[in-house]
């Protein structure tokens, strides 16, 4: 079959916009890797305390907001504390922790609370990761 130019124009011309589109989404900050796999942890910025540990029990959630940015604290076991963006990485609605998973109410993604990896839905990429660390009664958070 051959290709004519009006053809190969129209799919070059579409394949462009498309990719300009992408470019300027509200939430292209938002997909970084898109395997689906764990994403590293954030270790730049500042440490932020955000709230005690008394207030996370073992094997819960909270939901934080910290200087504009929604995280969901998760501390697995009595010496670990987790923390994710708590923006769905396939159109940044808030996500919050069920009892076995990270889910978001808009298109129904599904991240693992251990370590923030797709599991299910059109999410394209894990829940970026922030270092958090038990200081004292504090759970502290580099954002």
């Amino acid at each position: 079959m051959e290709t004519s130019r009006r053809s190969l124009l129209t799919v070059t011309a579409a394949a462009g916009t498309a990719g300009v589109l992408a470019g300027c989404s509200p939430f292209q900050d938002l997909v970084g890797d898109t395997s689906g796999k764990p994403s590293t942890v954030e270790t730049n910025g500042a440490a932020v305390r955000v709230g005690k540990l008394s207030e996370v029990p073992v094997g819960g959630s909270a939901s934080r907001d910290v200087d504009g940015k929604p995280i969901l604290i998760h501390r697995p076991d009595e010496e670990t504390v987790l923390a994710f963006s708590a923006k769905c990485t396939h159109q940044g609605c808030k996500v919050a922790a069920t009892e076995s998973e990270i889910a978001c109410p808009c298109h129904g993604s599904t991240f693992a609370l251990e370590d923030g990896a797709v599991t299910g839905g059109p999410a394209p990429a894990p829940l970026p990761r922030y270092a958090a660390a038990i200081d004292g009664e504090w759970i502290t958070v580099v954002i």
